[in-house]
């Protein structure tokens, strides 16, 4: 049984963008920073699930930690497969890390395909994770945001 995921509406979301442009300077900056350490936080459990498989553990585990997260992001930013991660085969980040995040029935290489969830597939270090911390991500982001506000109230 599954949990409902906490969720922002699209209106809900614009007057968040909306309130980033209300902002001065140095509660952009305090933004910044809470969304980029957030993104680290999500970013180490994504390398903890990925360093945890059996199958394909070496290279989700490279690509995991070969993300980068945007410092200058208002919210929070992580960016995966890259072409400068380069594997023994010849592959590179960017060509890999979606076989071995969803999976493949054709090619072996990658873990087998991991199964539909919603609208698209399941994943296997990356979208699980990001679905299982989002709660604390939620929390987390809602409480930084409400001290950045009461202080410029």
């Amino acid at each position: 049984m599954t949990s409902d995921p906490i969720a922002y509406d699209k209106n809900d979301l614009r007057l968040i963008i909306k309130s980033f442009k209300a902002m001065d300077d140095e509660a952009v900056t305090q933004a910044k920073t809470k969304t980029s350490e957030l993104a680290e936080f999500v970013k180490t459990k994504v390398s903890a699930t990925a360093s945890q498989r059996s199958k394909g553990q070496i290279a989700a585990t490279r690509i995991a930690q070969n993300a980068v997260v945007s410092k200058s992001s208002k919210i929070g930013e992580i960016s995966y497969g890259f072409a400068r991660t380069k594997f023994s085969g010849g592959g590179t980040g960017q060509q890999l890390w979606g076989g071995n995040e969803f999976g493949s029935n054709r090619h072996k290489q990658f873990p087998t395909w991991s199964g539909r969830e919603g609208r698209g597939s399941r994943g296997w270090f990356i979208y699980p994770t990001l679905r299982s911390v989002q709660p604390e991500i939620v929390k987390r982001w809602e409480e930084s945001f409400s001290q950045i506000v009461k202080k410029w109230d």
